[in-house]
């Protein structure tokens, strides 16, 4: 046991010296390229058709995919990796609780939710191209007669969910930003809860 929770400190004591700096500037230029800028909506446009027909896959919705779903697999699995590192160092119940305490434990819940939206951003990615094939098959169903409006539909549907991911690129960033902050402004607390000579700044 002792030898998983210092596996686990010195994980976090990595992630926080150097990994979440990197990833928080990281993610910031990102959201400012011209990959995920609205600008290019455009170009989203443009992808969803093909040769005058519909395309069956968005090539510039692929390519920002795999950009974003590495990115938010490792949001979880850092965000996992912190929350388990300060539930590690919540102390005994019986020693009773304090604001130390306190902030532990909303740190890991604000990890837990922050964890949550991003995993559902991941499942939405699979969600987009069910969603897709659907509104493509509708052309076999109702002919020629459906074609433009079905086109029209997947155009507008690629731009917002290029839309829904540009925004996602910022949203992760600001996640991350709000975990580190809040973690490094109590980080003599989170780690010694029982020392209440600090006072305690969540925001």
């Amino acid at each position: 046991s002792s030898g998983i929770n210092s596996r686990v400190r010195g994980q976090a004591d990595i992630l926080l010296a150097t990994e979440l700096p990197k990833r928080i500037s990281a993610l910031e230029s990102l959201s400012k390229s011209a990959q995920f800028s609205w600008d290019s909506i455009e170009k989203v446009r443009k992808c969803s058709v093909a040769d005058g027909d519909i395309a069956l896959t968005n090539s510039y919705l692929q390519d920002c995919f795999a950009i974003l779903k590495p990115l938010l697999r490792e949001f979880i699995d850092n965000s996992l990796l912190l929350r388990t590192w300060i539930t590690l160092l919540v102390p005994k119940t019986e020693d009773g609780d304090n604001l130390g305490v306190q902030l532990q434990y909303e740190t890991v819940n604000a990890c837990d939710d922050y964890s949550v939206d991003v995993k559902r951003l991941y499942y939405y990615i699979n969600t987009y191209y069910l969603e897709r094939a659907k509104l493509i098959s509708k052309i076999e169903k109702y002919g020629s007669k459906a074609h433009e409006c079905v086109q029209t539909s997947i155009e507008e549907y690629d731009e917002a969910t290029f839309i829904k991911f540009s925004l996602s690129i910022t949203q992760l960033y600001y996640y991350y930003l709000s975990m580190y902050d809040t973690i490094m402004k109590n980080i003599d607390k989170i780690k010694k809860p029982r020392n209440d000579s600090h006072e305690l700044c969540l925001y």
